[in-house]
C-alpha cells in the first residue's frame, strides 16, 4: 500500500545554489540530483523560477493544470505554486532562480518586471514559445548572467539585476504585455496598496478571510480596497481572498491524499461541511468531484 501523501514538499534555493545563494543561473544538466530528484514529484519553491527548455518535451503540471512544454519554451513559476515536471523526451535547457530579496520586490519602485503577468496571473499561462531571433537574445542574456556569476567582478550583483530586468522585459514583450509604470502619483499609490494587499493575502489567507481584516491592516476602508482591487485587477478584494483559499484547496486535493475534512482544518475552517459548501459554490464541484476530475484528466492544456 502506497504511503499517504499529506504534505507538499518545499524546495529552497540553496539546494540549487552553486555560487550565490540568492541567484542561480545554470544549465539543467549541471543542476544534478537537486533538480532531477524533483522530476515527477509535486513540490513548491520558496523562490522565483524561470525555465527555458531548449530541447526535448515535458508535461508541466501547475496547480492542477497540465501544459505540454516543447523545445524553445520559457515558463515561469512563482513561490508557493505547486508544480510537477514529467519529461516525455530527454530535456536540456536552463534554469534562472532568485529569491524575492534579490529583486527588492517589496520596494514599490522595483516591482515592474516581477509584478507583470509573467509570474502572477489568475490562470497560470506564462508558457512562451520563442522564435529564432528571440532565442538568440535570450541565450545572449543567459550567457552574460553566467559570466557575471563565474567571475564575480566588482558590481557583479548590479549587473545581474540589470540582466534579469532586461530578461523580464523581453519576456513580457514576447507575451505582449507592457511593463510601464504609471508616472501619476495616485496610480502609483494604488499600485503600492494593491501589491501590499496581495502580499498580506499570501501571509494570512488561512486565518483572515474578510476584506475588512485586510483593509484594517492597510489602514484604509474596505470600500476603498475593493475599488483599488477592481481598478487594477478587474475583481474585488473579496474575490482575491476567496480565490487564494480555493487555489490552495485545489493544490492539496490534486497533490496530496488528504481528505476534504483535513484540508478544511489546514485552511482555517472550523466546519468541514461549510468548507465543502464554500468550495462547491465557487467551483461548481465538491472537493471529491474536483479531485476525481483533476486526476482523471490526462489531456494537457497547450
Amino acid at each position: 500500500m502506497a504511503e499517504k501523501r499529506e504534505n507538499i514538499g518545499i524546495v529552497s534555493l540553496p539546494e540549487y545554489a552553486h555560487v550565490d545563494p540568492s541567484f542561480v543561473v545554470s544549465g539543467l544538466c549541471e543542476l544534478g540530483n537537486s533538480f532531477f530528484d524533483q522530476i515527477g514529484v509535486p513540490h513548491r519553491h520558496d523562490f522565483y523560477t524561470i525555465y527555458w527548455i531548449k530541447k526535448g518535451k515535458l508535461l508541466h503540471t501547475i496547480d492542477a493544470v497540465t501544459h505540454e512544454v516543447k523545445k524553445n519554451t520559457l515558463f515561469f513559476v512563482a513561490p508557493g505554486q505547486v508544480h510537477n515536471l514529467q519529461a516525455t523526451e530527454k530535456i536540456d535547457g536552463y534554469m534562472i532562480a532568485f529569491r524575492e530579496a534579490f529583486m527588492c520586490l517589496k520596494d514599490q519602485s522595483q516591482v515592474s518586471g516581477i509584478n507583470s503577468g509573467l509570474f502572477f496571473n489568475n490562470q497560470f499561462s506564462s508558457v512562451l514559445q520563442l522564435d529564432d531571433e528571440q532565442e538568440k537574445d535570450i541565450e545572449a542574456i543567459i550567457r552574460l548572467m553566467m559570466k557575471e556569476l563565474a567571475f564575480r567582478e566588482p558590481e557583479y550583483e548590479t549587473a545581474l539585476h540589470g540582466l534579469l530586468r532586461y530578461f523580464l522585459v523581453l519576456a513580457s514583450r514576447i507575451k505582449g504585455e507592457s511593463l510601464s509604470i504609471s508616472t501619476e502619483q495616485h496610480a502609483a499609490h494604488n499600485s503600492s496598496i494593491f501589491l501590499k494587499f496581495k502580499n498580506l493575502i499570501e501571509e494570512k489567507y488561512q486565518y483572515l478571510k474578510n476584506v475588512s481584516d485586510y483593509a484594517g491592516l492597510l489602514h484604509i476602508k474596505p470600500v476603498l480596497l475593493n475599488e483599488i482591487s477592481k481598478q487594477l485587477s478587474g475583481i474585488t478584494a473579496g474575490e482575491h481572498i476567496r480565490n487564494r483559499v480555493i487555489l490552495e484547496a485545489q493544490r492539496y486535493l490534486y497533490n496530496t491524499d488528504l481528505t476534504a475534512k483535513e484540508i478544511a482544518y489546514k485552511l482555517g475552517f472550523d466546519d468541514p461541511h461549510y468548507f465543502s459548501r464554500f468550495f462547491k459554490k465557487y467551483t461548481n464541484q465538491s472537493p471529491s468531484e474536483f479531485k476525481e476530475a483533476a486526476r482523471s484528466s490526462l489531456t494537457p492544456s497547450v
